[in-house]
């Protein structure tokens, strides 16, 4: 009777693994910054990163899979329900997502900028629009309004935030820190939500700081 060993990867080997998909990362990020998306080739990610075709493919399934592991590695915070108190304004946590995605402005330009790719830019879409609907349910809208409406209101949510954030990567707005960001999307923003959702707007206000 034959018995199963673990295998156990040896930590240089971890090492090793690490540094290789980092250099990919970074080589992906570099192209679709200077070229766009569309125009890179896998061969081109092999060359920038210097490394070889087995070697990629032994990471990655092609060039989506690994657009889909920058994606991950922003590891975007999700709001945290639990934390809300009834005084909370609407969308407090959109100032918790300017900071974060401020802090790694290179990688969000890929991840959801016009120069991404589709699979990537839906992702996003998909992530933010989940955390508009969990927003406007826990404001109770969908108790008053039709579906078409939250439906439209959710789109146009996520539309505009990700509109702010590739106009905040532009370096002519570069200068601005996320708490100025999030007070002109908020000052622009939700005055017009409040009024098609019937929100009280003295909820509106800037968020706490935290």
């Amino acid at each position: 009777m034959s018995v199963e060993r673990e295998v156990v990867v040896p930590k240089r080997a971890d090492r090793r693994i690490g540094k290789t998909k980092r250099a990919l990362k970074e080589a992906l990020t570099s192209l679709i910054l200077e070229k766009g998306y569309e125009a890179v080739t896998v061969q081109d990610v092999i060359d920038r990163a210097d490394v070889g075709r087995s070697t990629f493919y032994a990471h990655f399934v092609d060039k989506d899979e690994l657009m889909m592991a920058i994606f991950s590695d922003l590891e975007i915070p999700s709001p945290d329900a639990s934390t809300w108190q009834p005084g909370d304004p609407p969308f407090v946590w959109t100032l918790q997502l300017f900071r974060h995605f401020g802090t790694g402005k290179r990688v969000f330009r890929v991840v959801a900028g016009s120069h991404s790719g589709a699979l990537a830019r839906r992702e996003t879409e998909r992530w933010l629009d989940g955390l508009a609907r969990a927003e406007l349910r826990r404001l109770g809208v969908h108790k008053r309004h039709d579906p078409k409406q939250v439906d439209v209101v959710a789109r146009f949510l996520v539309g505009t935030f990700i509109g702010f954030m590739n106009w905040w990567m532009e370096e002519e707005s570069a200068d601005l820190d996320a708490e100025a960001v999030d007070a002109q999307f908020r000052a622009l923003v939700l005055p017009g939500v409040a009024s098609v959702l019937g929100l009280d707007l003295g909820a509106t206000a800037t968020p706490r700081a935290g």
